[in-house]
């Protein structure tokens, strides 16, 4: 009787998983079209047979001149070796692309296989991806928010918040880090995210780094990456809610204004942070519940408030 591909390879992991600790992992097996469909694994040295240990799936960008399963496992190997987690990264196929009904079929089984091959613990299980991968992170997470404790897209390549709206009602209570470049489409591909994730009563922190364009190659990355797995690691975002809205209920007054304005419950231990269309940081000075914006600054500014453990965005607009 010939065995099927995926449990040969299921065995031989079972059968030697005390010697595959910190090692990467290149494989492949047949699945629907593709007789050898690609994916690729980094175990680090932590990795506990006895134990459950914590997953990460990563999701590539689509670029078929650098990004595969295999480029992608590697770049993120040192954050994976660091905060001791087995990195599983499917492969999007000839064509780059990751979201493809084959290729997020493909992810599917791959966790299941990964469940197989290691001791994962089944509470622990987190989704990361840039680029394109990122907006898979929408598209494929919140349709499994129940399988998955946490979520990190960076430079996700959304078009607007129409792209992730009709999902994002299931992001409620669930723990988000969003990490984005402030020179990368911001309008159509950071604001919608955070306004809608907000909206639905995510657990959300964000990291809109200065300067940075399309890339994940980005200074301190393995720092970044660390504390955004840290954040959708330890929070608990239901109990931080519980016997609070998740609209926090501020508003800014008068709206529209000139440079100055007032939040209306605005707790003095309230973090803001102003930017303008473009994604780009507004400076300002905060005297109480007063908010003075650079004079420079007119039209729709949104103003980021993170009180009580909640982020609420509010639209602004300066007069001119």
């Amino acid at each position: 009787m010939k065995m099927n591909k995926l449990l040969f390879v299921a065995l031989i992991f079972m059968f030697n998983s005390v010697v595959v600790a910190q090692q990467s992992i290149d494989g492949d097996y047949a699945f629907q079209s593709d007789d050898n469909k690609k994916y690729s694994i980094y175990v680090p040295s932590s990795y506990d047979e006895t134990q459950a240990n914590p997953l990460m799936v990563g999701l590539h960008p689509f670029n078929t001149n650098r990004w595969d399963a295999q480029s992608w496992r590697d770049t993120l190997i040192n954050f994976a070796e660091e905060n001791q987690l087995i990195l599983a990264c499917p492969d999007g196929g000839i064509d780059g692309s990751i979201d493809d009904p084959i290729d997020t079929a493909f992810t599917s089984s791959l966790i299941d296989s990964m469940s197989l091959w290691f001791n994962i613990d089944e509470s622990q299980k987190y989704l990361i991806g840039f680029s394109r991968g990122g907006s898979t992170v929408y598209s494929y997470g919140l349709r499994r928010v129940d399988e998955f404790a946490g979520f990190i897209p960076i430079g996700a390549a959304i078009s607007g918040a129409s792209e992730i709206a009709p999902l994002t009602h299931n992001a409620t209570h669930e723990n988000w880090y969003l990490i984005h470049g402030s020179n990368d489409n911001v309008s159509n591909r950071f604001t919608p995210a955070v306004e809608q994730l907000t909206e639905a009563g995510a657990c959300l922190e964000t990291n809109l780094m200065q300067g940075i364009g399309h890339t994940i190659d980005f200074p301190n990355r393995d720092e970044i990456l660390r504390t955004a797995f840290e954040y959708v690691r330890d929070i608990n975002c239901l109990s931080s809610t519980e016997n609070t809205s998740t609209e926090l209920g501020l508003k800014t007054s008068p709206n529209p204004s000139n440079n100055q304005f007032s939040i209306e419950e605005l707790d003095t231990n309230a973090r803001i942070t102003c930017y303008n269309s473009n994604g780009q940081t507004i400076n300002f000075v905060r005297e109480g519940n007063q908010v003075l914006i650079d004079v420079n600054h007119s039209g729709l500014i949104m103003v980021q408030i993170e009180q009580n453990n909640q982020i609420q965005i509010l639209k602004h607009y300066i007069n001119p």
